[in-house]
């Protein structure tokens, strides 16, 4: 009977043992898997606050250009500039690969509308058809910028125009 009773302790010390074993990794990863969530929580947040000083600055309802008879019309409209100091505007002719700074406007405020009429494409291309890349750097308070993405403006100069053009340079 002794055997039988030592066995039967021996089953119920094991059982008991597992048990507490099992239990005590369960607790383990519980308490693993609050610590990452919070640790996940806190990488999340860190990047979503990140993204936000990156990319915290100026919405645009719309930036458009259109050609008319002294030039190309850029207009744009902002939502919330954040702390946006000024824009440059920039152009590029027939490629989008090379702008170069036409113009600094400086930030108004948020819910804003802007506008630049841009005279000087007739007299870069006086007799011909262009087209033109727009677009914006937006600089802000701390000397960061983004840029808008590029707007394309086709502008085309009348024959009357460049016959007017022709003869006004002859009275010059």
């Amino acid at each position: 009977m002794r055997i039988k009773t030592q066995k039967n302790l021996n089953f119920v010390k094991k059982t008991v043992y597992q048990n507490n074993f099992t239990c005590k990794i369960k607790k383990t990863i519980i308490s693993l898997k609050k610590i990452f969530m919070k640790k996940v929580s806190t990488i999340l947040l860190l990047l979503i606050a990140g993204a936000g000083i990156i990319f915290a600055g100026v919405t645009f309802q719309y930036f458009t250009g259109r050609p008319n008879s002294d030039g190309i019309l850029l207009e744009w409209k902002t939502g919330d500039e954040g702390d946006t100091k000024y824009f440059d505007i920039e152009r590029s002719a027939n490629t989008p690969d090379n702008f170069l700074s036409i113009k600094t406007i400086n930030a108004i405020g948020s819910n804003s509308y802007y506008s630049y009429q841009d005279n000087s494409v007739y007299k870069s291309s006086p007799t011909s058809s262009s087209l033109y890349y727009y677009r914006l750097k937006c600089v802000y308070q701390n000397g960061n910028y983004s840029y808008t993405n590029p707007i394309s403006v086709v502008h085309s100069v009348s024959g009357i125009k460049t016959t007017w053009g022709s003869i006004k340079a002859i009275f010059r």
